[in-house]
């Protein structure tokens, strides 16, 4: 069986990158064989079979794979058709630095769009049925970067990973409103207030605003506040802030940070918001909070 190797398939061996389109003519067959970097191939028209560790998958316009390093893979196309594919060759250390950067702009989305990547793909299926409208985008994508390579005007190197980036956040959200409850629809909004508390336990010194979890779980402003309220008993601030508070509480007792620190571990930009959120928590600024508590234990202790 061959195995192909980068050296050959990446003409600058500093930027391992390739993008072309590729007919699959009728009745030919792409024998089974590896690889040492990883494929995405996206099918423009027609349809015919992939061949994937052992098991055979029919794929056609619409359809996006991704093979990983070391799969065996191949393809076959029927009598009555050709399959006309974008092929994307890339290394996934081309694109690490970019990735990383977009988890340190903003957590949250990091969480659900760049670290999946970060851990080697681990996340996305191989074999991915997108619908016309993302059809369309995806089309639009790649020929975009299709044309950057290509051209290899001053920056293209730059703006075809950019591009990559953009391309694989745009597939993982189309996998995640297949997969996730947070996109699932009206009525399974009960999961989405469930899965958005639980990220606000885990994560809830992130960056976390009204206007990003409405996004993620699907719903208007409107319609995600009301619904969380009637579910929670709170508003999502309310909530977050509740979980922050009784963060700092741990960090008052058991740390001599500061004020200040605390409040920015915690998640609060503000330190006078906090303060103002703490006192409504406690009904004791986190100075006095500390202080109090800290004798109540010592005094226990004598």
């Amino acid at each position: 069986m061959q195995r192909l190797q980068s050296k050959n398939f990446f003409a600058n061996h500093t930027f391992l990158f390739n993008i072309s389109t590729y007919t699959i003519e009728c009745n030919e067959k792409i024998e089974p064989h590896t690889h040492d970097f990883f494929e995405l191939v996206y099918c423009l028209e027609g349809e015919g079979d992939h061949l994937y560790e052992g098991f055979v998958h029919s794929i056609k316009k619409g359809d996006v794979i991704i093979i990983e390093p070391e799969r065996i893979h191949g393809f076959q196309v029927g009598k009555n058709t050709n399959l006309i594919v974008f092929n994307v060759l890339f290394q996934l250390e081309l694109l690490k630095k970019e990735l990383q950067s977009l988890v340190g702009e903003d957590p949250f989305l990091s969480v659900f769009y760049a670290e999946p990547f970060l851990r080697e793909l681990a996340h996305f299926k191989n074999h991915l049925v997108l619908n016309h409208s993302e059809q369309t985008d995806m089309k639009m994508m790649l020929q975009g970067i299709a044309h950057e390579y290509n051209s290899k005007e001053l920056g293209y190197q730059l703006l075809v990973k950019t591009r990559m980036i953009e391309l694989f956040i745009f597939l993982s959200r189309c996998q995640q409103k297949r997969e996730n409850p947070l996109f699932l629809q009206q009525n399974d909004h009960m999961q989405a207030v469930i899965q958005i508390c639980k990220f606000i336990h885990t994560h809830y010194n992130a960056p976390l605003s009204l206007q990003q979890v409405c996004k993620l779980s699907g719903m208007s402003k409107s319609s995600f506040t009301a619904k969380f309220k009637q579910i929670v008993g709170k508003t999502f601030v309310e909530y977050r802030n509740v979980i922050r508070i009784k963060a700092a509480m741990e960090l008052l007792l058991n740390t001599n940070d500061t004020i200040l620190s605390i409040a920015n571990k915690v998640g609060f930009d503000d330190v006078s918001y906090f303060n103002r959120a703490f006192k409504e928590f406690t009904n004791r600024a986190p100075s006095i909070y500390r202080k109090e508590l800290r004798n109540s234990l010592t005094n226990d202790v004598e």
